[in-house]
């Protein structure tokens, strides 16, 4: 696995070597002292978004920022590749992918189709001014069913607001939104809910699980809602329960199991229903590493076994790799896409941060 403990001691070590303190380098990087604490101390890695600046602020390349030391010029100019794909092989481990061929193109799940949310705030002082956002600019793409979609994004560049339109949560200013066929853009409210409980699966950064049911009650509860006959509940959740293996942990409360258990149980009250599409909102970010692998083994199962539809929101690249295909947010508008096609997550993972980097060096003057 990736030393974070190593990157940030050489974080630090190269903000020293500026002359710079925390605070000085969150400044730079217009984030808080508390995140650069952080990383210093191994606890977590820098956003996506702040890999780049943060290696031109600190003068390291990419490859030394994962590696976590400098490497000498001569082998950095011709073993870069091979220095990258090491590190980000001990990180993910290996793994086998089987590209998914068919002589048919799968039906699609959800089309988005030139969807735009325009959020109108009118502040009145001396002077009326609107301040209105556009949070999600004529964005259009497709979900084949079956498919893992991540979509990666800076904080503020729109992709939980896209969520949240997909979800019914809330509504788009212009576009058509449709799932299984079915158009939700301007779906009444009422009927929105319903259409929720009985199409879409949610998967939470935070669970969302009921912390006075058990674990089996968390799930089950899903399909009482559903009206599904009692003697099938039991089968049900057992059968799924082995495959996520949680079944030794039913009749615990959520506060009794860890972090990465509770998202297994989210997964199965997500998937227990056979739902049109699975929502992931972030779903590692408050998982440890290795917990976090597990999540998303499940969820590459859950595709792989059940035919599930995964769309997942994330700024983790380590979590995008598990992915099939990537769509890049910025400013409410996609601006590139990476399928995987035949390769291995490691190869994914090297391919989504050459394409980080090249939008973010669209940006530069």
């Amino acid at each position: 696995m990736m030393n974070q403990v190593k990157i940030g001691a050489f974080i630090s070590e190269r903000r020293k070597a500026k002359g710079w303190t925390q605070s000085q380098l969150a400044e730079k990087l217009e984030i808080t002292d508390k995140a650069i604490s952080k990383w210093e101390t191994g606890r977590s890695m820098p956003d996506l978004s702040l890999f780049l600046p943060l290696c031109t602020l600190l003068d390291v390349t990419l490859n030394e920022l994962f590696a976590g030391e400098r490497i000498a010029e001569d082998k950095l100019k011709e073993k870069a590749d091979e220095v990258l794909m090491d590190v980000i092989t001990n990180w993910l481990g290996h793994d086998k992918w089987e590209f998914k061929e068919s002589d048919t193109a799968p039906q699609n799940v959800l089309e988005v189709v030139n969807v735009s949310k325009l959020y109108e705030t009118i502040s009145s002082g001396h002077e009326t001014e609107n301040n209105s956002v556009l949070a999600v600019n004529d964005v259009s793409f497709q979900i084949p069913h079956g498919s893992f979609v991540g979509i990666m994004g800076a904080s503020g560049s729109g992709k939980t607001t896209l969520l949240n339109l997909i979800a019914t949560i809330d509504k788009p200013t212009n576009g058509t939104i449709r799932i299984s066929g079915q158009d939700i853009a301007d779906m009444p409210d009422a009927a929105a809910a319903e259409f929720r409980r009985s199409h879409l699966g949610f998967v939470f950064q935070e669970y969302n699980l009921l912390e006075t049911l058990t674990i089996y009650e968390n799930i089950a509860l899903a399909l009482t809602i559903k009206e599904v006959a009692k003697e099938n509940i039991r089968p049900m959740i057992q059968g799924l329960s082995e495959k996520l293996n949680i079944s030794a942990i039913l009749d615990k409360f959520p506060y009794e199991v860890s972090g990465g258990q509770r998202q297994r149980c989210a997964c199965a009250r997500a998937i227990v229903l056979n739902p049109d599409i699975i929502l992931a909102d972030e779903p590692t970010g408050a998982l440890d590493s290795h917990a976090a692998r597990q999540l998303l083994d499940t969820l590459s199962m859950l595709c792989r076994e059940y035919s599930a539809t995964i769309l997942m929101v994330t700024h983790d690249v380590m979590a995008a790799s598990y992915c099939d295909r990537i769509l890049f947010m910025e400013d409410g508008e996609i601006k590139a896409s990476l399928n995987r096609e035949h390769e291995n997550k490691q190869n994914f993972f090297a391919d989504i941060l050459k394409k980080i980097e090249w939008i973010e060096r669209r940006k530069m003057p």
